[in-house]
């Protein structure tokens, strides 16, 4: 699939593909903290537009991108040499075999890949072979109750298609006969061309392998591995993304968008009952008065944890060990 429609562009083009670099900025301001002089590992890089931004960012930090589509690995690394970039590799991997033969990183991103794996669970233990003892994984992973409708679409899609599943150019037409060429966080990207939005399509609607996830399924994909906890840091809703907080901000202006309960529970009753909750069982409310299509999360080390001071994501800490 991704050798015909790479991910999350054909084009060998720098585009704005800033999603990533965001996140890591808003994680610096809130965490008053600079990334420099550390090794990420990107697992999972694709065609490499988000992590060669990230890379071009941040000069003083060294990279490793992973894939194990050879047409992703061949625009990435045309990315790298177009604008000069020195300090991110990128390397052929499969992420079903243990990442400990590429070395240690302080930072983990695995971001939109995971739920594509045949066994997310064995990935995710494969991926954490590399994670140093004071490092921190960035996962990002579709939500099963905001992505209800794309997989009604698509198996609508699929079945119209029969026999003709694994024909991507028949389920291209058909995408945009149907009008469902609309797209959610994620995949509302600014691309120029039939051929770009092309391999947007196929990555949102046609693709032959994805798990969804909600909060309680988090739970179970991260409990036994080797994380000491997790924070979700942020959810999507349609094309929105908000940062994560289970805390009533009742009167608080926020300057980014963020998860605000009081929002949804108006009176002092409601309020009670929600003050009353465990911190899992805030979550799974707004879990449900979201309906995230996405969930991005940061695994920590007990190290990992120690060294945080982001009260946001402390506040909202989950203890897996």
């Amino acid at each position: 699939m991704y050798k015909e429609y790479p991910y999350p562009s054909p084009s060998t083009q720098t585009n704005q593909t800033n999603e990533l670099l965001n996140l890591l900025r808003i994680f610096e301001l809130e965490n008053k903290t600079q990334f420099k002089n550390q090794k990420f590992l990107d697992a999972g890089s694709g065609s490499g537009h988000r992590i060669t931004n990230v890379a071009q960012f941040y000069k003083n930090c060294n990279f490793v991108g992973i894939d194990i589509s050879d047409t992703s690995l061949k625009i990435a690394k045309s990315l790298k040499t177009k604008n000069s970039i020195r300090n991110i590799q990128f390397k052929k991997f499969n992420l079903m075999k243990s990442t400990s033969t590429l070395g240690t990183f302080d930072l983990i991103l695995c971001m939109g890949v995971l739920h594509h794996l045949s066994n997310p669970k064995q990935g995710l233990q494969n991926i954490l072979d590399s994670l140093k003892k004071d490092g921190m994984l960035f996962l990002y992973l579709y939500g099963k109750l905001g992505g209800h409708k794309r997989m009604l679409n698509k198996k609508l899609i699929s079945l119209l298609l029969h026999k003709e599943k694994t024909n991507y150019e028949s389920g291209i037409k058909l995408v945009r006969d149907l009008g469902l060429n609309k797209f959610e966080y994620g995949w509302n990207l600014n691309f120029k061309n039939k051929q770009e939005e092309d391999s947007l399509i196929v990555d949102s609607l046609l693709h032959a392998n994805e798990a969804l996830y909600d909060f309680d399924d988090i739970v179970k994909l991260l409990k036994k591995s080797k994380l000491y906890g997790f924070s979700i840091f942020g959810i999507s809703g349609g094309t929105q993304g908000f940062l994560f907080d289970s805390r009533i901000k009742k009167d608080e202006k926020l300057s980014i968008p963020q998860t605000n309960v009081s929002k949804y529970l108006k009176t002092k009753n409601s309020i009670s009952y929600y003050e009353s909750l465990s911190l899992k069982n805030k979550c799974r409310v707004l879990d449900l008065l979201y309906e995230p299509n996405g969930y991005t999360i940061i695994g920590f080390t007990k190290q990992g944890y120690d060294k945080i001071k982001n009260e946001r994501l402390k506040q909202n800490f989950i203890k897996l060990i």
